[in-house]
């Protein structure tokens, strides 16, 4: 299992959210330079890096703080957050991403989806799709988190079977520290075998990661267990 550790980005610095809340956020860091330094000297060569700015307006806020990353020597991000044209996805790849997650644009572009599978293999593509249980179903909110979709995550991904590469994030977990939504993750690999399934959301503890490895989940984003030290970066670096 591949740990990832994340770094959120609001108004160019660390910071954590708190269930998507972009009113409250916690600043970690002032650099995330040296956060993302921080991580590739405890030997995490892979981060995931939203853009919380883009998230919310649409539009790339912290760009230039992205290049700024990609120039590290050795380390390889994944990056989303405002990110609603191919174009963006274009130049992002053009600079050295490794991947880009696409989230709103999938919802509110007709095209978005077929655009991207002609033009990027699965593997550079991300599909972030951000859900919150809604009757017992989880649904697929998109513009930062605030708005519905009202199209269900598991009726989303019987239709899509191109990109591989699902980050499933239940907002209601995120930054709480709670423990992921192991039920939901359990339905969507059992129900879906042949995605890599990425857990974002809730973690706070070892036993929360050896839970997800129980369920075969391929790659998990850590954050805010790190930040408020629940989980020491040498004591995740021995998970596997």
């Amino acid at each position: 299992m591949n740990i990832i550790p994340a770094i959120d980005i609001q108004n160019g610095k660390c910071v954590r959210l708190v269930r998507g809340g972009f009113s409250f956020s916690t600043i970690y860091n002032h650099n995330p330079i040296q956060q993302a330094e921080v991580f590739l000297d405890s030997g995490f060569n892979f981060l995931h890096i939203i853009d919380l700015d883009g998230a919310e307006t649409g539009k790339q806020r912290n760009l230039d703080i992205i290049k700024e990353l990609l120039k590290l020597k050795g380390l390889l991000l994944q990056v989303g957050g405002g990110i609603r044209s191919i174009y963006e996805v274009e130049e992002l790849l053009r600079l050295g991403a490794e991947r880009v997650i696409v989230g709103t644009a999938i919802f509110s572009l007709p095209s978005f989806i077929e655009d991207l599978q002609n033009n990027f293999s699965s593997e550079q593509i991300v599909l972030g799709l951000d859900f919150k249980v809604m009757n017992k179903k989880p649904i697929i909110l998109t513009h930062g988190w605030n708005q519905s979709s009202e199209i269900g995550l598991f009726e989303f991904l019987e239709k899509e079977n191109y990109f591989n590469r699902i980050l499933a994030t239940d907002i209601s977990l995120d930054g709480v520290l709670e423990g992921p939504n192991t039920n939901i993750y359990e339905m969507l690999i059992q129900k879906f075998q042949s995605i890599n399934l990425i857990a974002s959301g809730g973690v706070s503890s070892l036993d929360d990661l050896k839970d997800l490895r129980s369920l075969s989940v391929k790659e998990v984003i850590v954050g805010k267990a790190i930040y408020e030290n629940r989980i020491s970066l040498s004591d995740l670096k021995n998970v596997n």
